[in-house]
């Protein structure tokens, strides 16, 4: 039987969250504070649900579902949020089971660059499922473009997910 491996990326793809410029604003008009940091996306902050509503991206859920029905899946999530930042973890996981999305494993950044964090990630996620076709959902159209060369290389078919357009590309191999 064939297995096959699912990953889905966090930030506008499995879910809405606040991006810096609207986030931002709403933490200040929520809190009456200012945002304490210069950056965002490092920040737990940004995903704390005390302050923020982060909806599942419906068509994405739909395709999840599709997933979790699979008997032959392996389901990851992985996310260029880093993991080594205190509440980062923990308030992606509760958002995650507030919208009930479980995964066989959770992967956040272990630091430096996402697309190299993925595409390494990745690649030691096929070898060890063994799987015949890897499946990726994300968003980000830099990685989209540079996922499609790096799937070229890999031991199983590849396809390749961008949600933003709702378009698959598969890379045959």
């Amino acid at each position: 039987m064939s297995k096959t491996l699912y990953s889905f990326d966090f930030d506008d793809t499995l879910c809405h969250t606040p991006d810096h410029i609207e986030g931002k604003k709403y933490w200040e008009k929520t809190t009456g504070l200012s945002w304490p940091y210069n950056g965002w996306w490092g920040k737990a902050e940004t995903l704390d649900s005390d302050v923020f509503s982060v909806p599942k991206n419906e068509w994405v859920y739909q395709r999840y579902l599709d997933a979790v029905s699979d008997q032959d899946a392996y389901l990851i999530m992985a996310t260029g949020r880093l993991k080594k930042v205190i509440g980062m973890r923990e308030n992606i996981d509760k958002i995650l089971n507030q919208h009930n999305l479980s995964f066989d494993e959770v992967h956040l950044n272990w630091g430096g660059d996402t697309y190299i964090f993925k595409t390494t990630l990745f690649e030691e996620m096929i070898e060890k499922t063994g799987c015949d076709h890897f499946v990726m959902y994300d968003d980000r159209h830099e990685h989209l473009v540079r996922f499609e060369e790096w799937a070229k290389e890999q031991s199983c078919d590849v396809t390749i997910v961008d949600v933003k357009n709702k378009t698959t590309k598969t890379i045959k191999n």
